[in-house]
């Protein structure tokens, strides 16, 4: 008889055990700038200026992400995504995925990511460029990564950019909504042309997220077992001590 209590109580253990440990495993979501278009056939993506002497260039159609310094007027980009499909998962890391087109200047300058307060819908009504606090917003605030990038290489080349716990949480708090992120040139001032991601047309840029590990139903299932065990074991004692 002890043996078999032995027995019975290991495999509770098992089973508890089970239900602790097994996990759903963590898988990526990838969003892109294409979902959710504020202007049909342009992706919500693109760039604001101080001052606008290409006035063919700003319309909503266009979705160029050119980021620093070209014929003296100094241009950040932003890219926005729509978080629907996340449906309020907690998400581990984040990685910004946009394609490197042309680069001109110092041959490695420093960009600089950061949070978006102006709505989305304000965002991509890129025809009121210029404006100085969507400028300012695109360059300024939470800093989401510092990262050096080289002006040359090949255009078709997809660069990554792993953000740090203030993107993280900012996506997690986020919840279903847009989620804009902001670029800009950093320390490049007065040193005439320097420039990312020119001619950047028609290429919609990608949010990679990976989910937290969550419980599987197992997990409940592993519990409940272990418990329906202890009651029985505690009715088998009771019922010996009474014979």
């Amino acid at each position: 008889m002890k043996k078999f209590y032995k027995l019975a109580i290991s495999a509770t253990v098992i089973c508890l055990g089970l239900g602790v440990v097994d996990q759903v495993q963590a898988v990526n979501v990838t969003f892109s700038t294409s979902d959710q278009q504020f202007t049909e056939g342009t992706h919500n993506q693109g760039w604001w200026s101080t001052y606008n002497s290409r006035p063919n260039y700003t319309d909503n159609f266009n979705d160029n992400y050119l980021t620093g310094s070209l014929r003296n007027i100094t241009y950040r980009s932003y890219f926005t995504f729509h978080l629907g499909t996340l449906a309020n998962q907690t998400i581990s890391s984040a990685t910004l995925q946009i394609q490197r087109f042309i680069g001109f200047g110092n041959s490695v300058p420093t960009i600089g990511l950061f949070d978006v307060l102006t709505p989305a819908s304000n965002l991509n009504q890129k025809i009121n460029n210029p404006d100085l606090d969507i400028y300012q917003d695109l360059g300024s605030g939470k800093n989401y990564g510092t990262f050096q990038v080289t002006s040359a290489g090949n255009s078709d080349e997809i660069l990554s950019f792993a953000l740090n716990s203030n993107a993280i949480a900012d996506i997690n708090a986020a919840g279903r909504e847009f989620f804009s992120i902001g670029a800009t040139l950093q320390n490049n001032a007065d040193v005439g042309d320097q420039y990312l991601f020119g001619y950047s047309y028609g290429t919609p840029a990608q949010l990679v997220v990976t989910t937290a590990d969550v419980p599987e139903p197992l997990t409940l299932g592993g519990t409940a077992i272990a418990g329906a065990m202890g009651w029985w074991l505690k009715r088998k004692r009771k019922a010996s001590s009474t014979q």
